[in-house]
C-alpha cells in the first residue's frame, strides 16, 4: 500500500468497513473496473513463513467456487504498508455485507431468523464441500448478511493459511489437530446457531434438533446435510398468522357447528 491510499496500484481505499476476523477490512474502488470491493489486511503470524504459498493455494480454490452463498475472491495482493512492512491484501466481493458477529452484539436472533441464516450458510458449505474443499475456520466473523437479509460465507481456508489456533467454533477433531473434513464445518454451524439464537431456541423443535445433530462430538454421529436441511427449512417457515391449526380446531369446529345450525334453521322455515 501507497502512502496515497491504493493496494496493488489499483485499488483506492475508502471507509473501514464493521469487521473484524483476520485483520482490518476496507471498502475499496478499483480503478481499472469502477467496482466496489472489500480488501482485508492479513495479519501475518510470528511463523508466518510459506504463507504467501498456503495463502494462494486456498484463495485459488476460493476463486474457482462460483456460488451466490459465497463472497466471491478477485485477488490476493503482497503490498507494502506506509512504514515499509510487507503485508497480504485479499480483495473479496460484497462490500455492503454486515458480519453475523456485529449483528449478535445487540442480543440473540429468533429461531426463525437464525433458521434462515443457518439453511443458507449450510448451501455455501455444500458448495465448497461438493468443489472438494472445507471451510476449515466458520464462525460468526466468516457469515456475512446481505441488505436483502441472506447469509454467504467468506473467508474460506484462512484459518488454515494463517494457522489461526482453534476456538470456540472449531470441532473436537480440530481441537485435537485430528481431522478437517466436511463434518467438521458442520459442527462449526451447528456452534455458531446455538451462538446467534442463543436460548431464543424452541425446545424441541426443528432448530434444537438441527442444532444438537450438528453438534454430535462423533462425526459419523452428527446430522448429514440433507437431514439438516430439512430442518433448518422447517425452522425457517414463517409461522401462520392465524395460530397453529391444532391448538384452533375447537375453533373450526364451533364455526362449523354453527353454519350447519344456520342451514338447518333455513330448510325447516323453507318447509313451513
Amino acid at each position: 500500500m501507497t502512502g496515497t491510499g491504493v493496494v496493488g496500484g489499483r485499488y483506492v481505499l475508502l471507509d473501514e468497513l464493521d469487521r473484524r476476523g483476520f485483520g482490518p477490512v476496507r471498502r475499496a474502488e478499483d480503478r481499472i473496473t469502477g467496482r466496489m470491493v472489500a480488501i482485508t489486511e492479513i495479519a501475518v503470524p510470528a511463523h508466518g513463513d510459506g504463507l504467501r504459498e498456503r495463502l494462494l493455494a486456498e484463495v485459488r480454490a476460493a476463486g474457482r467456487l462460483q456460488h451466490p452463498g459465497v463472497a466471491g475472491v478477485l485477488d490476493l495482493i503482497t503490498d507494502r504498508t506506509p512504514d515499509g512492512a510487507l503485508r497480504e491484501y485479499l480483495v473479496t466481493e460484497r462490500p455492503d455485507a454486515r458480519p453475523l458477529s456485529r449483528l449478535v452484539e445487540d442480543g440473540p436472533l429468533g429461531a426463525q431468523r437464525t433458521a434462515a441464516i443457518g439453511r443458507d450458510v449450510l448451501a455455501a458449505l455444500r458448495a465448497v464441500h461438493t468443489a472438494g474443499g472445507t471451510h476449515g475456520g466458520l464462525d460468526p466473523d466468516c457469515v456475512l448478511l446481505a441488505p436483502d437479509g441472506s447469509a454467504l460465507v467468506t473467508d474460506l481456508g484462512l484459518a488454515r493459511a494463517v494457522g489461526r489456533e482453534p476456538g470456540p467454533f472449531s470441532p473436537p477433531e480440530r481441537r485435537a489437530g485430528a481431522g478437517d473434513g466436511p463434518a467438521a464445518d458442520l459442527w462449526s454451524l451447528g456452534a455458531l446457531l446455538a451462538h446467534t439464537a442463543g436460548r431464543r431456541i424452541p425446545s424441541g423443535g426443528p432448530l434444537e434438533r438441527a442444532i444438537a445433530g450438528l453438534a454430535a462430538a462423533d462425526p459419523a454421529e452428527r446430522t448429514g446435510p440433507d437431514d439438516a436441511h430439512a430442518l433448518l427449512e422447517r425452522a425457517a417457515r414463517p409461522r401462520p398468522t392465524g395460530g397453529d391449526l391444532g391448538r384452533n380446531r375447537w375453533i373450526l369446529l364451533v364455526v362449523a357447528g354453527l353454519l350447519l345450525f344456520a342451514v338447518v334453521a333455513m330448510l325447516l322455515w323453507a318447509a313451513f
